[in-house]
């Protein structure tokens, strides 16, 4: 007798654990699935809510976050809109229909692409470098020379200048005293620059000049310069870890390039794809 009232004793014990179990897992509600607002027989979730915000741009959640009683009126506006499209059977109609048909189309597609495509791409970091010591030369800093340069505005006062200057005048000092640039005040220097910044004839100029070296007149659209080359520093090869990003985009553009091609000549293979050429070239205008 005593063990049956033992025996009966745990098992109401056990079916007392499992039903708090049950409580304690199943009875607690999603905070998610509290009802912000309902709009007819349409209720809006906190979940709904979220997703809603989710699913916008980064500004734009931002914006919605702070002021989620103006975006909760947006959504009930569209509720109340879409409803009443319903209501008067815009859904039926065949232009809105064709519509819908073509919009379902492009999302299909677009989930298609990034399914098969997109996320389909995968590059790994020995892709990445190899890439970058196969191609050193897109990754090289520009040219970057130094100059300095005496500006005059007729050729005369340059050719006076030149004379100043082959008497031993130092160059600072003829750029001081006769050049109207104002970089006149530092002695002429203009300071670094790449190739490509300057004016074409002076860039041109430069190139030819060995470094402390001084050119002849060289004429611009500004009037009339004499050059001197300070100084040239040569290209370098940036760091990967400053292109990285770069060349992991360049990469990936091209893969997904190479999977969509891939996509497409499988699908071409699978299914027969038959051009009317007559139908294609006939002009309905003409028909008419």
């Amino acid at each position: 007798m005593k063990g049956s009232f033992k025996r009966k004793r745990i098992a109401v014990l056990l079916i007392g654990a499992v039903f708090c179990a049950c409580a304690a897992g199943c009875g607690g509600k999603d905070p998610g699935d509290e009802v912000i607002a309902s709009v007819g027989n349409t209720r809006i979730t906190v979940n709904d809510f979220n997703e809603r915000v989710s699913n916008l741009p980064p500004r734009y959640q931002r914006i919605a976050k702070a002021r989620k009683g103006q975006f909760l009126q947006e959504l009930i506006t569209d509720i109340l809109l879409y409803n009443a499209a319903l209501e008067k059977g815009v859904d039926k109609d065949r232009e809105v229909r064709k519509m819908v048909e073509e919009a379902k189309k492009k999302i299909l597609i677009a989930r298609l692409l990034k399914d098969e495509v997109n996320e389909a791409v995968t590059i790994t970091d020995e892709e990445v470098e190899e890439y970058y010591l196969s191609n050193p030369v897109r990754y090289m800093t520009p040219e970057i020379l130094r100059a300095s340069h005496i500006l005059l505005l007729n050729k005369d006062d340059a050719e006076e200048a030149v004379r100043a200057l082959d008497a031993g005048v130092p160059f600072e000092e003829v750029a001081r005293a006769k050049s109207v640039d104002p970089t006149a005040q530092n002695g002429g220097d203009i300071g670094y620059f790449p190739r490509g910044q300057l004016m074409p004839e002076f860039e041109k100029a430069c190139a030819g000049l060995e470094v402390g070296q001084v050119s002849g007149i060289v004429r611009t659209s500004l009037g009339y310069h004499i050059i001197k080359l300070t100084d040239r520093r040569d290209p370098v090869l940036r760091p990967l870890e400053q292109v990285e990003d770069s060349i992991r985009a360049r990469i990936a553009a091209r893969k997904r390039s190479e999977a969509f091609s891939s996509l497409l000549a499988e699908l071409k293979r699978d299914t027969e794809v038959k051009i009317n050429e007559e139908a294609l070239s006939m002009d309905p205008e003409k028909e008419k």
